[in-house]
C-alpha cells in the first residue's frame, strides 16, 4: 500500500493532519533545510527530516532529498519513531 505525498504550505501543513503531506523549510545559512511531514499510516503525527546539507549517516542523521516538491524522493529509508517504517519515492510513501 503507498500513499501520495502531497506538498504543502506551512500554515496548510499546520491546519491538516493529512496523511503524507509535507513541507519544506528554506535552507538556513548553513544550507540545512528541514523536511517535515505527517505520518503516512494516517495517525497525524509529524516528523522533521534534516535534508539539504547531503548525507551525512553521522549525529544528527540527514536525508539526501531530490529537491521535488511535486514527487519527491528520500534516501535512505524513514523510521517514524518505530511507529511507521517505509520510502518516500517519487512522490509515494510506501511501507517497507
Amino acid at each position: 500500500m503507498s500513499v501520495k505525498a502531497v506538498h504543502l504550505t506551512k500554515d496548510e501543513f499546520r491546519a491538516t493532519k493529512q496523511p503524507g503531506s509535507f513541507f519544506v523549510t528554506e535552507p538556513g545559512s548553513d544550507r540545512e533545510q528541514f523536511f517535515w511531514y505527517r505520518c503516512p499510516c494516517g495517525c497525524g503525527r509529524q516528523g522533521a527530516l534534516s535534508v539539504g546539507n547531503g548525507f551525512k549517516p553521522a549525529d544528527p542523521p540527514s536525508w539526501l532529498w531530490d529537491g521535488s516538491l511535486e514527487a519527491p524522493t528520500l534516501t535512505p529509508s524513514i523510521d517514524h519513531r518505530g511507529h511507521w517504517h517505509g520510502w518516500l519515492i517519487s512522490g509515494e510513501w510506501k511501507v517497507c
